[in-house]
């Protein structure tokens, strides 16, 4: 009786559980954009464009990976 018992909590315990598998990540969060080739020979305005595309291409990275990390949960 007492076995039985057992048998029947640990099968009572096992149903709660889960399995974890890994969290499928869309395949468009694997890629960053490009970095900006620079133009050797620009005014500064040039120099102020490439500096604004260089941010955005880090700040479309940054965001991809802040999106993963929210999939798979972990902190930066």
């Amino acid at each position: 009786m007492i076995r039985l018992l057992a048998a029947a909590s640990l099968a009572a315990c096992l149903a709660g559980c889960q399995t974890v598998g890994s969290p499928t990540v869309p395949a468009s969060l694997l890629t960053c954009a490009d970095a900006p080739a620079w133009r050797r020979g620009g005014t500064q305005r040039d120099v102020a464009g490439f500096i604004a595309d260089l941010r955005d291409a880090h700040a479309d990275c940054r965001d991809r990976l802040g999106a993963v990390r929210g999939l798979v949960g972990t902190r930066p």
